[in-house]
């Protein structure tokens, strides 16, 4: 797939041929990409594959194979194009290659995939080849053109000389160009390539499909060519050959039949070589036979256009032996131009030839015929002649033609059906005298539009065919005995009624009604009576009726007139058009009934309804307009009619039909006896139409007898054959509507048909006819039929309703609803149905009273239901189920009474059983006994909801009845819902308990405690949400009345705890929290937790899922119900907590809590910002209960009955609920609840409360953008309004007072939390300064000596308020320093760590660490400092030997102290003028030298931080004391004071101030201290030796050291004030050029010097080299040091020192430079001084005395001078080329070293000067 992405999205052309082997060797790699292909877009990998497959193709005989298969396997239709050019052109291309060689297989892969491609995809191929060869219509190198060369490539014959080829064959025939097609087609005809069906039979096969494809060649040339092959047939495959053959004739008579003359001679050769070959050979195969008179057939009726043609085929029709054509030898053939008509004459007689053979068997040649006739307009119209021909040849032969009429009419039917579906509107022109022509006149007309003249001769020829089927039809036809004849007829009629064209066969129509032997009345209105007529066939029989009534001589006049109840079918349509022509009907009966002698003998029976039917004719005749317009009018107009007292605003006014009511009663007989003989579809129509007569219609007596046979048909309904149709149905829907419509005259209903439609019994409940009419007559039952039946009828009718509302059909149960809601059904009808259903008997067996269900059976009529066992459970069920619903019964209250007695009789066992008994006593099949339980349970559950339902209804009645009151026993409820074994009839006893609580509630609270025993008792079970909700309404409705006695909330509540643990766990909450809702939550809650808390803790097996569940208990209410009982809930459990068990207990209310505070809800209450002095001033109490209760858990900590594990918890969760509390907490809230704790009785909850009031105050100050509450009330604890200033000068009032309190019952802890909190609060409200202005005084008087914890806190307060308060506290700053510096003095002066002086000279132990002591001196000292400095000069010196001598204070052993330290020196020396901090530091200097040397360099660090900070008038006044005093601080190397151990790190403290002096001096300041400082260190002291003052000597070079590394180049001038004591210090140890014996005489005078000597001298140069190497590398101003004249000075003392022995000790001495750390110093200070020279005349002595030196016996020497002379190289590079004459000789000398180091630098040094020189010095060594 990473492949396919590949070359889908990048510019892939190719595969290489490693991928492609790769890609190969995947296993059925074609079906892998069939599947991508159909699932993915792949195109342009298939086609880059394709092309890299064709490629190899011609050498890889696996790609060629593959490309095989994937052309197989994937649809390759759109790449067919694509690859055969690929291909070809790649065959092109081999054919260039090859030269000499002729290989015989160069071309066979392409021949392969070539065959591939013509099997699966033959037209794609033939196109693609078309194009390749259109586009290469070249010719070829050889001269050949592009076809002739891919033939001999593809046979694998390039270079031979072969006409033709298999492949040159097949690619000439798909040549583009028809001449190469015709050449080759040619060729064909004379070579001998037809002999390879023999020698190679696949050529074969290929040569013979290029041929057969040329008969399908758009060019006739061509086709002519490949017709005119020798052999044809032969050649191709007969079946092959006679498919191209026809499709080559078609085409060619195509073009001969067109307007156009072009091409037609053409065309005409090409067909008559089609006959030829098709006559061919044929002989007697009867197949062949049969394929080519079908082919010669359309060509036998002479055209003249094709008259040529259609001769040969005549001809060759005559040699065909086809039966059909058996008579065609004696037509003539031959036309001549002399003799005109002769063509009509030949066509006459090849017609008449046809017809007498098709005449014989015309079954047998019909289909062919018709299949023959489809080819062209003409063959149809031959077809058509032969028809017309045959029916004159059978004329008057009566079998044959209704045999001929059986055959042709459908063929015929279906060819007009074919032309009217093409459509031609000028058929509607046609003229009816062709009705009359014969053949011969028709084809005069065949040079006119074949098309129109078809369908003429069709026309005529349905006349004639029609005309010949009348012409046979008996004259005695009986309509019952043989239909096949009026089958023929309506068919015939209802072809000319559907066809389009209407008036081409109106003739026809005519024709047929008023000739047709068999009357018109018989057939025509069945037309229009009957259902699913087309429209178009009942208006044309409407309109042929109309067409009889108004001839002049009409057959059967009267049998016309009987049909007038037939035409009103139609007259009620809802179409239009049907109307208009029933009305048409209606006018011409009405002009009929006007000539029909009405008093005549002839008449008969009618002659009553003809005398009135012109009456009723004409008054239809006069609403004709209203009629037609209105399709519902008729039935109005016939309903008025013949009713008069019927009353509808759409019946006509003033319009009468003038006649008594004994005729108006016989019309409608006549109507409806007319009806009963029509069709059921006309019976339901006519139905419809005196709909509203009501039971009128009901009074014929036949309709009477009609309406029970429906009605006894439907009850034998299981019989299929007596089984009623859907139409049937609907008329018995009607019947029945009219038997429950009473009559204008007679107001009452045939009651006797309703209730039989409403006996169902056993019948199906899913059939129609069972249901339709039930349904029927249900929705047609009111009020005004149920109150005029009699009363028995009434409960006969009611009983049969409660039996339809439990059939199973869910239409007959929402019908039979709806209907008992429209009747007023009585109580007592009610009751006595009851009663009827529910009878007691006695009689048992066992002696004892029994009770049956049974009815009386006082008459079969009015007790027909079967009322025993489980039928009669139903009925009573039912019965219950109408009760349910229907409660609009007047005095329903009286049936409270009955319904009790029923429920009391449901809950006997006697009763059950006995019910059980008759179940299987009087029911053939036994019912389960567990269904029959169920339907009992079910009848207690609905009288359970009737009953409530009519409690309920009485709850708002202002008088009750006392014999209604007595009706209802509670106790039965309450033992009825403790026997009941479901949780639904339970459920429904609550709800009724409640209903009855509303009404009596006095008989209820008789048995309140046993109601609340069965509500536990339910709860435990019922855990559905409808049980629930029954549980709460029955809680909300007997509680609050239960409680009005008793008053005991906590007794309730633990009645419902006792019984909680039994409860499913998702049932508790909702029973609790509806229980505290009735109780009410705010003084019911806090109870309702403890003891839920304290049931939890004393069962031991409780989950910790009920334990959380438990806590949810309060979700369903709001912050402000639940926050409050959290107080009172903390308050009850920690009224005293000293047991294992009360812990437990305490850390579920901890966690309860902890869960509310963060509930979202609460945090959204807060935020709101609604009831905030509510909710605060709650979290105020219970931060006050949690506080309280977490001092007592810890008074406790002692007791081990406590569980570890238990206490810990709990601390945690108390402390995460402060923090939540105080969090959310105002200012105002939290400072007053702080205070309050202050003052509590128990100190130690005051020290808590100032525990929390730090951390609270803490993380306020913090930055927490995540924290969940940051935003409640972040703004108020940033600005305090003065509410909240108030209470925190209240509670900084109550704090001030802990520290004050002297009392002995005050605790020093406490005291210490009140100082910190002091120091906590100053800290994070420091803009409150009145408040702590009063604060200070009292936390100054405690830093005192007689409790230095307490001092400690109070220490650090103070420093925090003076922060605060700032010159504010200017007036306590004596007492502050009086009592800081006291402590500080004593601290200093105590020896032992452990304790310090007292006030009175007594030991004080430190409770404390000393460290922290000092740390709050730190802090008070840095505000002091900080805040007041320009106030403390009495106090600077006491204060600056605190700071500098106090090792507590100097010393880094602490990293705290001594930060916190530094921190106040810098203070110090930044906050405090230099006027006023200078001169007590100089007094202490030698004090500080006696410190040590911690204090030495805190002294001269302060000194360095002074410096930085004096302006210039300071610098001037006290720089030479600060520099005087640093010189003498340098002194202290010569003094050696016992106090000072590391002198390097005091002198580089020194320098640093020394340095920050100078950069604030100018020059003219500066250099006269410089030549001091020269003058003190060459001063002598004592006597010393003759090397001179060392130690003073270098700690002034170090000076100069730092000088010259911080000043630079500023520097450097000076250095000639050093150049003689440089040169000297450099060579006092005499002269490194001495010879031999004098160096070993000093020597030895050297061992004897002392040790030290040795390492200050060595010390000491190394200090001079580094000064002098600085001095070099800065001299880079205009006037150089370093000028020719210092140069030749300082160069043989600084060289010298190559030769200089190190002493023999200095390993000892780390402070002291190393020999490794001189040399390079060494190395550098000569390699820069030559840089700085810039001269060679300067480097050329240098370069010198280095290049001696290597020439000393010291191996360290050697390599030194080896290595500045490295240097110098790498430095002056090209411009020490000029000295390698002089060094390459010594260089030479130090290769042959037998030190290795030296020789191996020499060989480097060699190296570089010949790579640097570009060339090789080997040579001048």
């Amino acid at each position: 797939m990473t492949l396919i992405n590949l070359v889908q999205l990048q510019a892939v052309d190719m595969f290489p041929i490693k991928c492609l082997e790769i890609f190969m060797d995947i296993r059925d790699i074609a079906g892998i990409l069939l599947g991508l292909f159909n699932e993915f877009n792949i195109d342009r990998f298939i086609l880059v594959l394709l092309d890299s497959l064709v490629d190899y193709s011609s050498s890889n005989e696996s790609c060629q194979l593959a490309l095989i298969s994937v052309l197989e396997t994937i649809p390759s239709k759109s790449f067919v194009e694509h690859v055969v050019a690929k291909v070809l052109s790649s065959c092109l291309q081999n054919s260039q290659k090859i030269k000499n060689s002729t290989p015989s297989v160069s071309g066979s892969w392409a021949k392969k995939i070539l065959i591939v491609l013509s099997k699966k995809y033959p037209s794609e191929l033939q196109a693609a080849v078309h194009k390749f060869l259109d586009e290469k219509n070249v010719k070829s190198k050889k001269g050949g053109s592009v076809y002739e060369t891919l033939g001999k490539i593809l046979d694998g014959n390039l270079d031979t000389s072969l006409t033709f080829s298999e492949s040159k064959i097949w690619f000439g025939l798909h040549h583009p160009k028809a001449d190469v097609r015709r050449h080759i087609l040619s060729a064909l005809g004379t070579s001998g390539v037809l002999e390879t069906k023999a020698t190679n039979p696949q050529s074969f096969v290929t040569i013979q499909d290029a041929i057969l494809r040329q008969l399908y060649d758009d060019d006739l040339t061509v086709v002519r060519a490949a017709l005119s092959l020798d052999r044809l047939s032969t050649i191709v495959n007969s079946s092959d050959l006679v498919e191209a053959l026809d499709n080559v004739l078609q085409k060619c008579f195509g073009i001969l039949m067109s307007c156009s003359l072009e091409n037609t001679s053409l065309a005409c050769d090409v067909a008559v070589l089609c006959l030829n070959n098709a006559s061919s050979d044929i002989h007697d195969n009867v197949d062949r036979c049969n394929t080519l008179a079908a082919m010669i057939f359309p060509l036998l009726l002479a055209l003249p256009k094709t008259q040529k043609l259609n001769l040969k085929a005549l001809e060759i029709a005559k040699e065909v032996k086809w039966p059909l054509f058996g008579n065609l030898a004696g037509v003539s053939s031959t036309v001549l131009a002399s003799q005109p008509g002769r063509l009509s004459s030949i066509n006459m007689d090849t017609i008449t030839a046809l017809a007498s053979r098709f005449s014989l068997h015309p079954e047998e040649f019909m289909p062919w015929l018709i299949n023959s006739a489809n080819a062209f307009e003409s063959s149809r119209t031959l077809f058509f002649l032969v028809m017309l021909q045959t029916l004159l040849i059978q004329k008057n032969k009566s079998a044959e033609t209704l045999a001929f009429f059986e055959i042709g009419f459908p063929a015929l039917k279906t060819e007009w059906e074919a032309f009217e579906s093409v459509g031609d509107s000028s058929i509607e022109e046609f003229d009816t005298e062709m009705l009359n022509w014969d053949c011969r006149k028709f084809l005069d007309k065949l040079d006119s539009n074949l098309k129109s003249l078809n369908a003429n001769i069709l026309i005529c020829l349905v006349w004639n065919l029609m005309k010949a089927f009348l012409s046979v039809m008996p004259a005695n036809v009986s309509m019952d005995d043989d239909k096949k004849w009026l089958s023929w007829v309506r068919d015939l009629f209802v072809f000319f009624s559907v066809s389009k064209f209407k008036k081409v066969f109106k003739e026809h129509l005519l024709y047929l009604v008023t000739k047709c032997k068999v009357s018109a009345v018989c057939f025509l209105p069945k037309f229009f009576t009957e259902e699913d007529v087309p429209l178009a066939v009942q208006v044309e029989s409407l309109n042929c009726f109309s067409y009889l009534c108004r001839q002049p001589e009409v057959r059967l006049p009267v049998q016309l007139l009987a049909e007038f109840p037939s035409v009103l079918v139609p007259l009620a349509s809802y179409n239009q058009d049907i109307r208009n022509a029933a009305m048409s009907c209606i006018e011409g009966l009405l002009t009929l009934w006007a000539h029909v002698d009405t008093s005549s003998k002839k008449n008969g029976n009618h002659a009553t309804w003809i005398h009135f039917l012109g009456k009723l004719l004409d008054l239809v005749v006069q609403q004709k307009r209203l009629i037609l317009s209105d399709q519902n009018f008729l039935s109005s107009l016939l309903a008025s009619s013949l009713s008069p007292s019927y009353k509808n605003f759409m019946a006509p006014k003033n319009i009468e039909l003038r006649v008594d009511q004994s005729t108006r009663e016989k019309i409608l007989a006549f109507i409806l006896n007319s009806a009963l003989k029509l069709p059921d579809y006309a019976k339901l129509s006519i139905l419809s139409l005196l709909k509203g007569m009501g039971n009128a219609i009901l009074h014929d007596s036949e309709m009477k007898s009609f309406l029970s046979l429906l009605l006894e048909r439907r009850s034998q309904d299981h019989v299929s054959s007596h089984s009623l149709s859907k139409i049937e149905v609907q008329i018995l829907c009607h019947l029945l509507e009219s038997c429950a419509m009473p009559s204008p005259s007679d107001k009452h209903v045939s009651e006797d048909h309703l209730l039989e439609a409403l006996k169902l019994d056993d019948l199906s409940s899913e059939d129609p006819a069972v249901i339709q009419p039930c349904i029927t007559v249900l929705q047609k039952l009111n009020s005004q039929i149920y109150s005029g039946l009699e009363t028995e009828r009434q409960e006969l009718l009611f009983r049969r309703l409660v039996s339809l509302f439990q059939n199973a059909n869910g239409d007959i149960q929402n019908e039979t609803r709806a209907a008992l809601l429209r009747l007023n059904i009585t109580c007592s009808t009610i009751i006595r149905t009851l009663d009827y259903i529910v009878q007691d008997r006695t009689g048992s067996v066992h002696g004892k009273k029994k009770m049956k269900l049974v009815g009386h059976p006082k008459s079969s009529q009015f007790h027909d239901l079967s009322c025993h066992g489980e039928n009669a459970l139903s009925l009573l069920g039912s019965l219950l189920d109408v009760l349910l619903f229907k409660k609009d019964i007047e005095n329903r209250d009286s049936l409270l009474g009955p319904l009790f007695k029923l429920l009391s009789k449901t809950l006997s066992n006697e009763w059950v059983h006995g019910v059980l008994d008759q179940d299987e006593k009087f029911i053939q099949v036994p019912s389960s006994k567990s269904d029959s339980l169920s339907t009992i349970s079910s009848i207690q559950q609905t009288l359970l909801i009737i009953l409530e339902d009519i409690c309920a209804s009485l709850t708002h009645s202002v008088l009750l009845g006392d014999d209604i009151l007595n009706e209802i026993d509670v106790k039965m409820l309450v033992e009825c819902a403790h026997s009941a074994k479901d949780g639904v009839t339970r459920n429904h006893v609550f709800s009724l308990i409640s209903s009855v609580t509303k009404i009596i509630p006095e008989k209820v609270l008789e048995h309140a405690l046993d109601i609340f025993t069965v509500i536990g008792e339910a709860a435990v079970t019922q855990i559905d949400s409808h049980s629930q909700h029954v549980f709460e309404d029955l809680i909300s409705t007997v509680v609050p009345r239960w409680l009005s006695g008793t008053g005991n909330n906590d007794k309730l509540l633990q009645i419902f705890i006792n019984v909680l643990p039994e409860v499913a766990e998702h049932r508790r909450l909702s029973i609790l929290v509806y229980l505290l809702r009735t109780l009410g939550e705010a003084n019911s809650l806090a109870s309702l937790l403890v003891l839920l808390f304290r049931s939890l803790v004393t069962r031991k097996g409780l989950s910790c899922f009920e334990n959380t569940h438990t806590s949810d208990s309060s979700t369903q209410y709001s912050c402000m119900i639940w926050l409050p009982p959290l107080v009172l809930m903390l308050k009850q459990i920690g009224a005293g907590i000293q047991s294992q068990e009360l812990f437990i207990e305490l850390l579920i209310a901890m966690r309860f809590t902890l869960n509310k505070l963060q509930d979202p809800e609460f945090a959204f209450k807060l935020a709101s910002g609604e009831d905030p002095e509510k909710i605060q001033a709650t979290l105020e109490e219970l931060m006050e209960q949690v506080v309280s209760i977490q001092q007592l858990v810890d008074a406790t900590r002692k007791k081990k009955s406590i569980n570890v594990s238990v206490r810990k918890e709990l601390k945690e969760c108390m402390h995460t609920v402060l923090r939540m509390i105080t969090v959310v907490m105002i200012p105002h809230t939290h400072f007053s609840g702080i205070t309050k704790l202050l003052g509590h009785r128990d100190r130690n909850v005051a020290k808590k409360a100032l525990g929390l009031l730090c951390e609270t105050v803490r993380e306020h100050d913090m930055v927490r953008p995540k924290q969940k509450h940051k935003s409640i009330s972040s703004d108020r604890w940033q600005h305090l309004d003065e509410n909240s200033l108030e209470s925190f000068h209240s509670m900084c009032l109550k704090i001030v007072q802990l520290v004050d309190d002297s009392s002995d019952d005050v605790e020093v802890s406490l005291k210490v939390a009140a100082a910190l909190a002091l120091e906590v609060l100053a800290h994070r409200f420091s803009s409150n300064h009145s408040i702590f202005i009063e604060c200070l005084p009292y936390v100054t008087k405690n830093i005192s000596m007689h409790d230095l914890a307490v001092s400690s806190s109070c220490l650090q307060a103070t420093g925090a308020l003076i922060n605060v308060l700032g010159h504010r506290a200017l007036s306590e700053l004596p007492h502050i320093m009086e009592n800081l510096i006291r402590i500080s003095r004593k601290i200093f002066l105590s020896s032992d760590m452990k304790t310090i002086s007292g006030v009175g000279g007594t030991d004080i132990a430190l409770q404390i660490p000393k460290e922290s002591l000092i740390l709050s001196i730190l802090v008070t000292l840095e505000a002091v400092v900080v805040k007041l400095g320009g106030f403390l000069n009495p106090y600077l010196e006491e204060i600056t030997r605190i700071m500098v001598l106090d090792l507590d204070y100097a010393s880094g052993s602490d990293p705290k102290l001594k930060m916190k330290a530094d921190s106040v020196r810098r203070l110090i020396t930044e906050n405090i003028p230099v006027r006023l901090a200078l001169p007590p530091l100089l007094k202490i200097y030698s004090s500080t030298v006696e410190s040590g040397d911690s204090s030495l360099a805190v002294y001269f660090g302060m000194l360095e931080n002074m410096i930085g900070r004096m302006d210039r008038s300071s610098v001037s006044g006290y720089h030479a004391k600060i520099f005087d005093l640093c010189l003498l601080a340098l002194d202290l190397r010569r003094q050696h004071p016992a106090s000072v151990q590391k002198i390097d790190d005091v002198e580089k403290i020194v320098f640093n101030a020394m340095i920050a002096l100078t950069m604030k001096l100018t020059e003219s300041l500066f250099k006269p201290l410089f030549i001091r400082s020269i003058d003190w260190a060459e001063s002598d002291v004592e006597d010393i030796a003759s090397v001179g003052n060392i130690p003073r000597a270098i700690s002034f070079y170090g000076l100069v050291n730092k000088l010259a590394e911080n000043h630079r180049s500023l520097f450097v001038p000076y250095f000639k004030y050093l150049v003689e004591g440089c040169v000297r210090y450099l060579t006092v140890a005499g002269d490194v050029n001495t010879s031999g014996s004098t160096r070993k005489k000093k020597a030895k005078i050297q061992e004897g010097k002392d040790n030290s000597i040795l390492l200050g001298n060595w010390h000491l140069r190394a200090l001079v080299l580094l000064s002098l190497q600085k001095c070099f590398l800065y001299d880079t101003g205009s006037l150089k040091f370093l000028d020719s004249s210092n140069f030749q000075v300082l160069l043989k003392p600084i060289v010298s020192q190559l030769v200089a022995e190190p002493p023999s000790s200095l390993e000892e001495h780390p402070d002291i430079p190393s020999v490794e750390e001189v040399d390079n110093l060494l190395v550098v200070c000569i390699g820069q001084m030559a840089v700085t020279a810039g001269s060679d005349l300067l480097w050329k002595p240098l370069n010198y005395e280095v290049l001696m030196q290597t020439r000393s016996d010291k191996v360290r020497t050697r390599i030194l001078g080896l290595r500045i002379v490295k240097y110098l190289l790498e430095h002056l590079r090209e411009e020490y080329l000029v000295f390698l004459p002089e060094t390459i000789p010594i260089l030479g000398e130090l290769l042959e070293d037998v030190e290795l180091p030296v020789k191996s630098l020499a060989q480097s040094i060699l190296k570089d000067m010949e790579t640097m020189s570009g060339e090789s010095l080997r040579e001048y060594l």
